[in-house]
């Protein structure tokens, strides 16, 4: 009776921190799943409408900065809705109403690092932050009731042509005067392509 009093609340203090350690490790996973989702679907690339002749003029009506993307969704952290999988038991589920998704999406310049040139890539930080329940007895140990999880990544892309010609001045008004050029004479033929094209790197100014 005496080794069972003594050894019991030690044993239950490790059990339950064995059943909250995994608990959390699960959730720690599943805000990293999500965030790795939300950069994923952010960064689907639509051909048609960002790298097609239509996307050309398009981009050269109203050059722009592609800033549309898609906040990590909050199903990846219940195995719910539209992410893939069984729907995860509420013991495998973070707080109701602490999780909080966001992403922010720009041009992103790389220099430097032995770069020749400087590099033009979408960029997108992808967050989520939640928040699981601390078992009763750890708490009192552990001084708090919930723990907070969070992940962050940023991912780079491929530049669309909306970015690519509010990026590159020169590029917008090649194109542009392309598209406008009204002295052109339809009655004579157009000049042959050169054999060779000017590679003289354009400067990135967004």
């Amino acid at each position: 009776m005496i080794e069972s009093a003594i050894f019991l609340p030690l044993f239950l203090l490790v059990m339950f921190g064995i059943i909250w350690a995994v608990q959390s490790s699960v959730q720690s996973e599943r805000v990293q799943i999500a965030v790795r989702y939300g950069g994923f679907v952010s960064n689907e690339a639509a051909p048609y409408v960002g790298y097609s002749l239509y996307g050309l003029y398009l981009a050269a009506a109203s050059p722009s900065v592609n800033t549309s993307c898609t906040a990590p969704t909050t199903d990846a952290l219940t195995n719910s809705g539209t992410f893939p999988g069984p729907t995860a038991a509420p013991f495998w589920s973070p707080i109701s109403g602490q999780t909080v998704a966001s992403c922010t999406k720009g041009a992103a310049v790389l220099s430097g690092g032995g770069l020749s040139n400087s590099l033009l890539f979408l960029s997108t930080q992808s967050a989520i932050t939640t928040q699981v329940q601390v078992p009763t007895p750890l708490q009192p140990t552990l001084n708090t009731a919930k723990q907070q999880l969070s992940a962050n990544e940023n991912f780079f892309d491929t530049p669309d042509l909306g970015t690519l010609m509010k990026c590159y001045a020169t590029l917008d008004s090649a194109v542009s005067q392309s598209l406008n050029d009204t002295t052109l004479n339809v009655a004579s033929a157009p000049a042959a392509i050169p054999d060779s094209n000017p590679t003289t790197p354009l400067s990135v100014s967004c």
